[in-house]
């Protein structure tokens, strides 16, 4: 009796292997012509470690928003330059870490007359930080600034930051300043790689 029954199990194991192998389709390879058609080439270059979080937006929506000190700017502004495009809040952790590599990385972008530094200030659920007090209390002279009060932009990871190439395209992106050990130096050496192969 406990043979048969050992026998039957081992027979209902085999069948429903058997029958697995035999449903289970093999896995079908991406076309190639898919992969490079679904997303523009982004951070694979020094300084541009693409972040999966980060990295979800082909083309920056169209914004018109106010600048800090005055002005407005948009989209359409950006068209012909090359832009480094940050997307920040006061009221997240760390940011007073990423403030100073976004100061370094400011004065570095004003030594280039071809690349530009923008930064978003993004209200977080009604947040009302003043920012431009929030600047004059940490070090003033802010780096160029924008401030979206609606919903322009949805980014899943904040400090964020976007190469945008002179047709508007993200061209790299990657997470917080601070967390690169080698500061702005790959940041901008990756922003020459990139400008010389995508130009």
């Amino acid at each position: 009796m406990r043979l048969s029954i050992l026998i039957a199990a081992v027979a209902l194991v085999a069948c429903q292997k058997e029958s697995a192998d035999t449903v289970a389709p093999a896995p079908v390879p991406l076309a190639p012509a898919a992969i490079e058609t679904s997303s523009p080439q982004r951070g694979s270059v020094e300084g541009w470690q693409a972040h999966e979080a980060v990295c979800d937006l082909l083309t920056p929506p169209d914004f018109d928003l106010q600048k800090v000190g005055g002005g407005r700017l948009s989209l359409a502004d950006l068209r012909g330059r090359w832009t480094i495009l940050g997307f920040w809040n006061a009221t997240l952790a760390g940011i007073e870490e990423d403030a100073r590599y976004l100061r370094a990385l400011n004065s570095a972008v004003d030594q280039d007359p071809d690349l530009d530094l923008l930064t978003i200030y993004l209200k977080l659920d009604g947040a009302e930080t003043d920012v431009a007090r929030w600047f004059a209390n940490n070090g003033g002279d802010p780096w160029p600034t924008l401030i979206d009060t609606g919903d322009a932009f949805d980014i899943a990871v904040l400090p964020a930051y976007f190469l945008v190439g002179p047709d508007l395209t993200i061209r790299a992106c990657r997470g917080a300043l601070s967390a690169d050990p080698d500061g702005i130096k790959s940041v901008i050496r990756g922003v020459a790689q990139i400008r010389k192969e995508q130009p």
